[in-house]
C-alpha cells in the first residue's frame, strides 16, 4: 500500500477551518511575514492558487492561537485534501465516499490489506448496488486515499457527516452543476413537508437516485414507519452509501406496494435543457399507477414560465394526463450553484374519475419573492393538500396561497401556468351566480350613507385575467419608471413627491414636496403622474395607490402603471391596484401579477361608482374623526372638573315636576 500523499489546503480552506473570513487569512501571510511566527510557506500552486500543507497550517493555528478553532489539527482533514485528489473528479470522489462507507461498516479498516479490503466490501455489498465497483477501482489505483478518509471521518465525527461534507465539497468545486446544483434547506424542507403529507401512513416512498442531501432528509423525517424503494441504476450509488452509513434499510421489493410516492429532482444532470426536464417530468408522471403520487421540485423557466410553442405543447402533454393536482413557483436563491433560479414544486396524483375531464381544476400558487419559513411551507402545503380533495374540502379550507383553475385552461394557456394565482380576488362559479343578491342586501345595508349603485343582472363574458407582462405587449398597459431623487432636492413646498413608503400609508402623501423648477432643471426628461396612473412598489412587500389628480413626482424604486386610454383593455386603475396589493413582491415578480379586467362598457360607470364610494368613505371617516375628538374633550372636561355631565332626559323629567 502506497504512502498517503500529503495534505493540502487553499485560502479558502485555511479560512473554513479557522473560522474566519476569507480576507483574514489572505492578511495573516503579510502580516505575520517578518516575525518569529510567519504564516507558513505555500507548498504548491494550483490553477493559479497557492495551496498550503494543511498540518503546518492547522499547527501554526493552533500555536498562535490566531482564528476561532483550537481543534485545527484534528479538524484539518475537512478543509483539506490529497495532494493527488480533486474534488471536481466525480469518479475520485465516489471513491472516496465509497472508502467513508465502508469504514463505517468496518473496524480497522487501515490494518487490513487491499485483498481484505475488497473482501470486505464483497460482504457489505454482495449485489454491488453501494460501493463494491469503487473500493476495487480504488484497490487498482494502489489506495492513496485510505488514510485521508479515515481522517475525513474523524474530523467530521461521523462517516455520515463526512458523507455529507464530500457532497457539499463535491458540489462547490462544480459550479457548473447550475440549476442541478445542491438545495438549501429550505427548499429540501419543502420538499419533505409535501412527501410526508402524500405519504400519509400506508405508501412507499421512492426517493430521487441523484440527490442524496434530499433523499437522506426525506428518509430521517419519514422515520422507519414508511417503506423506502430507491431505483438500482448508477446514480443511486451515492444516495445508497449516504443510507448504509445511516443504517436506514431499503425495501428493494416495495415497488408491490399498494401506493407510492415519488419525490423527483429535475434536472439530474449538470447542463440539462428544458426538453431534459420536461422529459424526466413526463417519465415520473407515466410511471405512476392509479393511487400513486409524485412530488416534483425543479426551475421554474420549464416547469411553470412561458415557453416557445415546441416545450410549450410537451408541457401541455404532461398536464392533459390528468395527474398535476397543484403546481407553485417559488421563489429564488433556492439552489446553492445557481442563486437567481427560480424553482417550481409539482404534486402529481390520482385523477379524479368522478369528475369530468373538462371539470378537473388544478392548484396554483405563486411564491415569488415569498421566504419559505415554516410557516409559509405549511401554509403552501396545507393550501396544496386541501386542492386534491373534493368539492367539500376546497370549501371548507381557508386558502392562503393557492387558488384553483380549470386544468383545461392551464392547457391551453399559452404564457405562466400561475398567472391567475391571485386567489384571493377569484369567485367561483356558484359565488358568480350568487353575486346580484348579494349586491341588494349589501346595497341595502348602505342605503343610508350611500345612493346604491345602479346594477343590471346580466350575465356577459369579461376578458381573462392576464399578467402585466402580456398586457404591457398588447398595448394596454404601460410601464413609467420612477425618478431617482437627491435627498437634498427634498422640501416642504412644489410638486408633491409619492416614495414607495408613502403606499404602506396613502394619506402621508403631500408631506414630501420638490421644488418645480429645480426638479425640471436636474430631470428634464422626467414624467409626472396623469390622472388615474397606479403607483405601485414591488418590495419589501407590494404595494400600490391610484393617483386620482396626477402631477405628481413618483420617486423610485415606486413605479407607475398606466392604462392606455385608446386601448384600455378592460382595466380599471383601481381593480389594479388591489390586484397588486399583496401580490407575490421580489425583482421581476411584478412582470407576474395577474390583473382582473372587466367589459369594456364597464369601465366608466364602475369607476364613477368607485369613486363614489370612496368619498363616501372619507366623509363617514372625517364624522367618525369628529366624534373621536368629541369622546376625547367630554373625557377631558369630566376628569379636570371643568365639566359636570349631566343626564339631560333626569334633568328635563325634574324640570317639569318643580
Amino acid at each position: 500500500m502506497s504512502t498517503a500523499p500529503a495534505l493540502l489546503i487553499d485560502l479558502t480552506g485555511v479560512a473554513r477551518l479557522a473560522g474566519v473570513q476569507r480576507p483574514v487569512a489572505s492578511m495573516w501571510r503579510s502580516r505575520f511575514a517578518s516575525t518569529p511566527a510567519p504564516f507558513p510557506s505555500p507548498v504548491t500552486d494550483v490553477r493559479g492558487r497557492p495551496c498550503f500543507e494543511a498540518e503546518q497550517v492547522a499547527d501554526w493555528l493552533v500555536r498562535t492561537g490566531h482564528g476561532n478553532n483550537p481543534e485545527a489539527r484534528e479538524d484539518a482533514a475537512a478543509a483539506a485534501a490529497p495532494s493527488d485528489f480533486s474534488f471536481s473528479d466525480a469518479s475520485a470522489v465516489a471513491e472516496l465516499q465509497a472508502l467513508v462507507a465502508l469504514h463505517g461498516q468496518t473496524d480497522d479498516l487501515e490494518e487490513l490489506t487491499p485483498s481484505q479490503i475488497e473482501e470486505a466490501a464483497a460482504r457489505v455489498d454482495p449485489l454491488d448496488r453501494v460501493l463494491r465497483r469503487e473500493i476495487s477501482a480504488h484497490v487498482d489505483r494502489g489506495m492513496p486515499w485510505l488514510t485521508y478518509a479515515t481522517r475525513l471521518v474523524d474530523a467530521a465525527y461521523s462517516p455520515s457527516a463526512a458523507l455529507a461534507l464530500i457532497t457539499r465539497r463535491h458540489a462547490v468545486s462544480n459550479r457548473a452543476s447550475g440549476s442541478a446544483g445542491p438545495l438549501v434547506a429550505d427548499a429540501i424542507a419543502l420538499v419533505v413537508d409535501a412527501t410526508l403529507a402524500l405519504a400519509g401512513g400506508d405508501a412507499a416512498v421512492t426517493l430521487d437516485a441523484g440527490d442524496a442531501a434530499l433523499s437522506s432528509t426525506v428518509v430521517r423525517r419519514l422515520g422507519d414507519s414508511v417503506s423506502i424503494v430507491l431505483p438500482t441504476s448508477a446514480e443511486s450509488r451515492s444516495v445508497r452509501r449516504q443510507l448504509l452509513v445511516e443504517a436506514r434499510w431499503i425495501d428493494e421489493a416495495a415497488d408491490r406496494a399498494t401506493r407510492s410516492v415519488v419525490v423527483a429532482r429535475v434536472p439530474s444532470d449538470p447542463g440539462e435543457d428544458v426538453p431534459g426536464i420536461l422529459r424526466a417530468l413526463d417519465e415520473v408522471s407515466l410511471s405512476l399507477r392509479d393511487s400513486d403520487a409524485a412530488v416534483v421540485i425543479g426551475p421554474a423557466r420549464a416547469l411553470v414560465d412561458p415557453l416557445i410553442p415546441t416545450y410549450e405543447r410537451a408541457r401541455t402533454d404532461i398536464l392533459r394526463s390528468g395527474r398535476v393536482r397543484g403546481i407553485a413557483r417559488l421563489t429564488t436563491g433556492l439552489v446553492d450553484s445557481a442563486v437567481r433560479e427560480s424553482l417550481a414544486l409539482w404534486i402529481l396524483g390520482e385523477p379524479k374519475v368522478e369528475v369530468a375531464p373538462a371539470q378537473r381544476i388544478t392548484a396554483v400558487a405563486d411564491l415569488t419573492g415569498v421566504q419559505l419559513t415554516p410557516a409559509t411551507r405549511a401554509d403552501l402545503i396545507s393550501d396544496l393538500m386541501a386542492g386534491m380533495g373534493g368539492g367539500r374540502d376546497l370549501r371548507a379550507h381557508q386558502f392562503r396561497f393557492a387558488t384553483f383553475v380549470r386544468t383545461t385552461s392551464l392547457q391551453a394557456r399559452s404564457g405562466s401556468l400561475v398567472a391567475s394565482a391571485t386567489r384571493r380576488h377569484s369567485a367561483t362559479t356558484e359565488e358568480v351566480a350568487e353575486l346580484p343578491a348579494l349586491l341588494d342586501i349589501a346595497a341595502e345595508a348602505v342605503c343610508a350613507d350611500l345612493t346604491p349603485i345602479g346594477i343590471a343582472p346580466d350575465p356577459h363574458d369579461v376578458p381573462r385575467a392576464t399578467s402585466v407582462a402580456e398586457l404591457i405587449s398588447a398595448g394596454h398597459l404601460r410601464r413609467v419608471q420612477g425618478t431617482r431623487l437627491a435627498p437634498a432636492l427634498l422640501g416642504s413646498e412644489g410638486l408633491i413627491v409619492v416614495t414607495s413608503s408613502d403606499l404602506d400609508e396613502p394619506a402621508s402623501i403631500g408631506r414630501a414636496r420638490v421644488d418645480q423648477l429645480a426638479f425640471a432643471t436636474q430631470h428634464p426628461h422626467a414624467q409626472l403622474t396623469r390622472p388615474g396612473d397606479v403607483i405601485f412598489r414591488t418590495s419589501p412587500t407590494a404595494a400600490a395607490w391610484v393617483d386620482p389628480d396626477g402631477s405628481k413626482v413618483v420617486s423610485y424604486p415606486a413605479r407607475v402603471l398606466r392604462v392606455a386610454a385608446a386601448d384600455p383593455g378592460g382595466l380599471v386603475p383601481e381593480i389594479i391596484a388591489a390586484d397588486i396589493t399583496g401580490a407575490p413582491a421580489g425583482p421581476g415578480a411584478w412582470t407576474r401579477w395577474t390583473l382582473r379586467r372587466v367589459a369594456p362598457r364597464t369601465v366608466a360607470p364602475l369607476r364613477q361608482a368607485l369613486a363614489d364610494i370612496a368619498t363616501a368613505r372619507r366623509n363617514l371617516e372625517a364624522r367618525a374623526a369628529r366624534l373621536t375628538d368629541y369622546a376625547a374633550l367630554i373625557v377631558a372636561g369630566a376628569t379636570s372638573g371643568a365639566v359636570t355631565v349631566i343626564d339631560l332626559d333626569h334633568a328635563a323629567d325634574a324640570a317639569e315636576t318643580q
